[in-house]
């Protein structure tokens, strides 16, 4: 157990190291130059190459790549070209903004994902299933932007429920002291309770944007997948030995475990790389509209920092998720301690004789 656990240590330091070449090889190859949209349209040579030179733009290629390298593995991620700023910096001041709505939502999702999903694969073909395919066909088809600007037409212009997509503090609430930057951790920090619910409030359509955004495809998976495993032939010894629903949906679920554990992953990495969407219509201070800026502006510190950090989470849980599954699964586990067992291999001399026999 302790073999396989190094090696995909191993595994994951050797794909970090790829995907920090990948956003590093990926970003300096896009068109356009950092000095330019620094200076302007109008910008001289000279002052062009001084830019550049002051970025370190001027350098070669592999000169650039091994000290974007070095600093990446020692965690400086470099500065803003236009604010001059910590990338590494902001990532850890906004990301807590980000989570505020991004993990309420997915849990939403899972939630409603897997209720639906569920009722779906046990009344399929019925009313329900017919009702639930047609719901998650609307909603796959319907873009993230699209559901949040009908979610605020209706809560906020039509039942004015919900407070005016401006952020998380509105003009009237109270900051707290800035102590990491993030608006959410200093609030609790300082105990101002009240701006906690303030920005809760201001949260809730964000989350539920997310919530149903994301349990139309994971619906889908779980009502995929259980309608395979109920109609396998353990499940129906199960039924015919009298097991009550119960019992026999825990039997299937398990079965369809690793799949939804699996998925669930994917939306995480999907909810966070897409999270520029959801903060730009309800101008929420989070990683994603600050990179989604940087992205428009060509500032190529912030492009890199944000497609590391993304790429680094995901192959994180992808590990983490590894782990899990070996450990709640009796045979991949069984598999991972004693090793696969192989075929003993037959020698030249002994292969006729047991083709013979």
């Amino acid at each position: 157990m302790i073999r396989y656990v190094l090696s995909r240590i191993v595994i994951a330091f050797l794909l970090l190291l790829g995907l920090i070449t990948l956003s590093f090889g990926l970003v300096s190859l896009l068109p356009g130059n950092p000095a330019i949209a620094l200076l302007g349209e109008y910008a001289t040579p000279t002052d062009i190459a001084r830019i550049n030179a002051e970025l370190g733009l001027d350098k070669p290629f592999w000169e650039r790549y091994l000290d974007y390298m070095g600093r990446t593995l020692s965690g400086d991620l470099g500065h803003s070209f236009f604010t001059g700023s910590s990338v590494s910096g902001e990532i850890w001041t906004r990301l807590p903004n980000t989570l505020v709505y991004l993990l309420p939502g997915l849990l939403l999702a899972l939630l409603i994902g897997l209720g639906m999903g569920t009722l779906a694969a046990y009344r399929y073909g019925r009313g329900a299933d017919k009702a639930f395919t047609a719901g998650v066909s609307v909603l796959m088809a319907m873009p993230e932007f699209v559901l949040a600007l009908l979610l605020l037409f209706v809560f906020y212009q039509q039942l004015h429920l919900a407070p005016a997509p401006l952020g998380m503090l509105s003009s009237s609430d109270i900051p707290p002291p800035k102590v990491t930057g993030s608006l959410a951790l200093d609030a609790v920090i300082a105990g101002q309770w009240g701006t906690v619910q303030a920005i809760l409030s201001r949260a809730v359509l964000p989350i539920v944007t997310m919530g149903l955004f994301f349990a139309a495809p994971f619906g889908k998976t779980v009502r995929t997948g259980l309608l395979q495993v109920l109609n396998s032939p353990q499940i129906e010894f199960a039924r015919a030995c009298g097991l009550r629903p119960l019992q026999v949906f825990r039997y299937a679920l398990s079965d369809v475990r690793g799949a939804l554990m699996t998925y669930m992953v994917l939306l995480f990495a999907a909810a966070l790389s897409g999270a520029a969407i959801i903060e730009s219509v309800f101008s929420w201070p989070g990683v994603g509209g600050w990179s989604l800026d940087g992205v428009l502006k060509g500032d190529v510190p912030v492009i890199q920092g944000f497609v590391l950090i993304m790429g680094a989470t995901s192959l994180l849980g992808y590990v983490l998720l590894d782990a899990l599954i070996t450990l709640l699964d009796p045979r991949t586990r069984n598999n991972v301690i004693r090793g696969i067992k192989r075929p003993p291999k037959v020698s030249p001399a002994a292969e006729p004789a047991v083709q013979q026999g």
